[in-house]
């Protein structure tokens, strides 16, 4: 969508009490408008956003202004209750995804079948029997705190197949468990290991390389994994106070934890603790949001392969990419050979 397209776009910010039709049509057709724009721009990017996220987007196109945030989260559930918008804009919460849905095939079995054909090649095609990590020194995962981290930064880290962690404030026990297995098998290939973090600006936020060992530490001893997670390197790689600069990310003028407590107030619990008072006194008695960065989706991008381009060179997709050829070349020609042995036709 144009810029110009954008000017005529208003939140919709509804007047209490009964309204004359006209008003109605009004405020109706401006919900519209909105849910088109935030539907073009998710089938544009690709990106479906939480409602903070896109809440995030829309401050940055001077739609809402922070103090509207509560009322344009309310406002997306509504359309997306009443079905003006498009409910896949915005992302799922997978915690609370249902699983094991049936899913039933049209009935056309030459469709099926040439889709399964399809189907096949794109796996001869995916055949992997090479790590990407093979000729690599240092093994690399990133972990973050917000979920619309994860969809800013899936492309990249698919494309370098570096492990994306939502750590949602503390990871559980399971995604620990899993982390140090997989870290466990790279220690022992002698490999440098690494877990990049990236959250919210804020004494947490700023603290919590510390606390993800700590945290890490207390799954070590899980049976499947015995693993010390020592060696592994925690950088802080954002938000930080230059990002926010640069990006020009929108300031929270308070220090308010998940509580609804404020860690600047002198009555917190954790108000006097050192790393809370060392933030105040550097950045205030304020803060910013990891998902601020949904505001620019290619600065977060560029964010996430400049920190994973410290481990991984820029180029190695490809290379890994142009090894793998001969053995995906190979597995073609395993499978026309199976066909060819039943005749080309009948039951593999």
């Amino acid at each position: 969508m144009t810029a110009e397209a954008t000017d005529t776009i208003v939140f919709p910010r509804r007047t209490p009490g009964r309204k004359s039709a006209a008003s109605e049509a009004a405020e109706h057709a401006a919900d519209l408008k909105l849910c088109e724009w935030i539907e073009g721009r998710w089938r544009a990017t690709g990106l479906a956003f939480g409602t903070r996220g896109w809440a995030y987007v829309c401050e940055n196109e001077a739609f809402i202004t922070k103090g509207e945030f509560a009322a344009f989260e309310a406002w997306l559930g509504r359309v997306r209750k009443e079905g003006l918008l498009d409910p896949d804009a915005v992302a799922d919460d997978d915690a609370r995804r249902a699983d094991y849905g049936e899913f039933v095939d049209d009935d056309d079995p030459e469709g099926y079948a040439a889709g399964a054909f399809d189907r096949a090649n794109d796996w001869l095609s995916d055949y992997t029997p090479v790590s990407i990590w093979e000729g690599l020194d240092t093994y690399v995962e990133v972990l973050v705190e917000k979920v619309d981290l994860k969809v800013l930064f899936r492309p990249v880290c698919r494309r370098y197949r570096v492990p994306l962690t939502n750590g949602k404030g503390s990871t559980d026990i399971n995604s620990r468990r899993r982390m140090l297995q997989r870290y466990r098998a790279h220690a022992e290939a002698g490999r440098d290991l690494v877990l990049l973090y990236f959250g919210d600006h804020d004494p947490a936020g700023l603290d919590i390389a510390r606390v993800i060992k700590s945290n890490l530490t207390e799954c070590a001893n899980i049976r499947d994994v015995g693993f010390d997670p020592s060696p592994i390197a925690v950088v802080r790689m954002g938000l930080t106070a230059e990002q926010i600069d640069a990006l020009d990310l929108p300031w929270i003028n308070n220090l308010e934890t998940g509580s609804g407590k404020n860690l600047a107030d002198t009555r917190h619990p954790d108000h006097r603790k050192p790393y809370v008072l060392d933030y105040i006194a550097t950045h205030g008695p304020r803060k910013v949001e990891a998902n601020a960065l949904a505001r620019n989706p290619a600065a977060a991008q560029d964010l996430i392969e400049g920190a994973i381009n410290g481990y991984i060179p820029p180029d190695w997709p490809t290379f890994h990419a142009e090894r793998l050829v001969p053995h995906r070349e190979a597995a073609h020609e395993a499978f026309a050979a199976l066909i060819a042995r039943t005749g080309g036709g009948g039951a593999l």
